[in-house]
């Protein structure tokens, strides 16, 4: 059977669509992991486009139970989304085509940002712990949230950061680069395939001082450390065993991170629990995956068997 004839207009083979999945990116798969691991009350604030993403986005989250009565809608705003076209044959053989980005490019407008900022205070006023996901350069965290963040943090508020490019712009709040991330903000000119741990050491050490408060750096396979004050704690971790897809991990680890933070977890307690879940999340094969208490405690028994 023939999945594809000859365009009547054009002179091409038009691609068949046979299968789609969907599921929540960066902070909404962050949010999507709070829910799987079984945390009471999880709100999603954000803005999203009047397009068919946003409306794919809310019923991913209200699917998995994440309130979402605090994310603005406006035709004014792009809602982000990766596309990630596979292609297969008669054969086995599939491969990924260049993936299609749908993403803003021009800076959140100020009525948005003071809708959202609203928002961010109602929501917070009863939250544990607020997690953050900086992940582009035009999304919803402008510079007044991230000073407002630090408003939210001396009011007595647990904030953790996840941020690509403004990891060191923020301050008295936890951060969570990985190392990359953290070179940028700190070193920019060194270069992370010749550091050792003392480079690394000492990267981590020099964040917590600019941002005034504690860093739990990442290093995949490498484990991560944890930096608060003059502590310093060096988090190991057991690789996973091939095949992986790392998509989503990191949300997962920051999902957990902050849950176990929030329940009372030391620093390093709360690295080697998302650790556990990010393990979990990179056996599950294209999709960004969640990880529920019972796949954590399975890994748990894994690697202390």
């Amino acid at each position: 059977m023939a999945l594809s004839e000859l365009s009547r207009e054009m002179p091409h083979f038009p691609l068949s669509v046979v299968e789609e999945r969907m599921s929540g990116g960066a902070g909404a798969n962050t949010a999507t992991n709070f829910a799987a691991l079984g945390v009471a009350s999880v709100k999603m604030i954000s803005v999203i486009g009047k397009d068919w993403r946003g409306q794919q986005l809310l019923r991913v989250l209200q699917e998995a139970g994440v309130s979402t009565q605090h994310i603005l809608s406006s035709p004014n705003w792009i809602t982000p989304a990766y596309c990630k076209p596979r292609r297969h044959g008669i054969s086995e053989v599939v491969y990924e085509d260049p993936r299609i980005d749908f993403e803003n490019r021009k800076p959140l407008p100020d009525d948005m940002e003071a809708d959202l900022l609203e928002r961010l205070w109602e929501a917070a006023s009863s939250a544990d712990v607020i997690a953050v996901a900086d992940q582009l350069k035009y999304g919803v965290i402008t510079q007044k949230i991230i000073r407002e963040m630090e408003l939210l943090a001396a009011k007595g508020r647990l904030i953790v950061v996840d941020s690509r490019i403004r990891i060191g712009e923020y301050r008295k709040v936890t951060v969570k680069p990985n190392e990359i991330e953290a070179i940028r903000a700190v070193e920019p000119q060194l270069d992370p395939r010749r550091c050792d741990k003392e480079d690394w050491y000492r990267i981590a050490k020099k964040l917590a001082r600019q941002v005034e408060g504690p860093v739990l750096m990442t290093m995949g396979e490498k484990g991560a450390i944890w930096v608060d004050g003059s502590s310093v704690t060096e988090i190991p971790t057991k690789p996973v065993e091939p095949p992986i897809d790392i998509v989503g991990a990191g949300d997962a680890f920051m999902a957990a991170f902050c849950a176990a933070l929030a329940a009372g977890a030391t620093g390093p307690e709360a690295a080697y629990v998302a650790n556990l879940a990010a393990a979990v999340t990179v056996r599950k094969i294209g999709t960004t995956g969640t990880a529920t208490p019972e796949e954590i405690k399975q890994r748990y028994m894994e690697v202390n068997s």
